[in-house]
């Protein structure tokens, strides 16, 4: 795959009439960036997948980019939508799920990070996010960043703990990552210490390697969505990250939700029996 070249760039150019998009047609990309499941469920959970998807809004024109790119683990987290879904089915558990790319807006940055709209993919150009003005910028916080903002502050009332679900690539930077399911954590609470320990006890029966603050340490980073609507907030949270060629593998998919929503419906039904579903 090959980086974009001038004449890609012509047929995708920076779009100049951002300006002239009226209040309707701003209200209505709002509103198809997020969508929220079962917003009635009384469990203590919110699950939250803040890459789950790989629309670029149309008057973006994918950014300049080729289609093939937006399916890349730069663009989406690979099998993270399905897995939220699924999740969020058998533990009857709320959910908000960004439909927008993270190279169009990556929710879970901080607005200052250089990937909040990166630049490039490992080297190749986003030709769209190498210089975005104010008016760009102002017109992708309407659409991808507020409303998301908005559906977790009103998912995550009275819930008990938000996990945040995520898919890493099995090899970064030549190095292989020898996790299959991490935890990631900032801040102990009984319900981080009781995931970790479920986890293990039933990843190792279940054939899984589990990572505690792997393969990323939440300590040494920063993660806007969990830090705002879970730590700021006194309310136990973890990034759930889960190896994506595993979830890309139909078998392997279902052995790994199985494992998941038995590990986290024993989690609940320790620390919030009242709320808790069994599975």
């Amino acid at each position: 795959m090959s980086a974009p070249s001038s004449l890609d760039r012509q047929r995708h150019p920076t779009v100049r009439d951002l300006e002239k998009l009226g209040d309707a047609a701003v209200s209505a990309l709002a509103a198809a960036g997020v969508e929220r499941l079962l917003p009635d469920a009384a469990s203590p959970y919110l699950l939250i997948a803040e890459h789950a998807g790989n629309v670029v809004p149309a008057p973006w024109r994918d950014l300049g980019l080729a289609e093939p790119y937006l399916g890349t683990h730069f663009a989406v987290d690979i099998g993270v939508d399905a897995l939220t879904r699924r999740l969020s089915r058998t533990l009857r558990a709320p959910a908000v799920i960004a439909r927008y790319s993270r190279l169009f807006l990556d929710y879970n940055r901080p607005a200052d990070e250089w990937d909040f709209m990166r630049p490039d993919l490992g080297g190749i150009p986003v030709p769209d996010n190498v210089a975005v003005d104010a008016v760009d910028a102002r017109l992708r916080k309407l659409v991808a960043w507020a409303p998301v903002e908005r559906a977790i502050i009103e998912a995550a009332a009275g819930r008990r703990a938000l996990i945040s679900v995520h898919s890493f690539t099995p090899v970064m930077g030549g190095v292989k990552r020898n996790v299959d399911i991490g935890v990631l954590w900032r801040e102990q609470s009984p319900f981080v210490t009781s995931v970790l320990k479920t986890l293990g006890v039933q990843g190792v029966e279940a054939g899984f390697s589990i990572g505690d603050n792997e393969p990323y340490d939440w300590r040494q980073a920063v993660g806007y969505t969990l830090n705002r609507h879970g730590l700021q907030q006194a309310r136990p949270c973890l990034y759930l990250e889960v190896r994506n060629d595993l979830l890309a593998d139909p078998e392997t998919f279902e052995r790994i939700s199985r494992l998941l929503e038995n590990a986290f419906a024993t989690v609940a039904m320790s620390l919030w029996p009242q709320s808790a579903v069994a599975v």
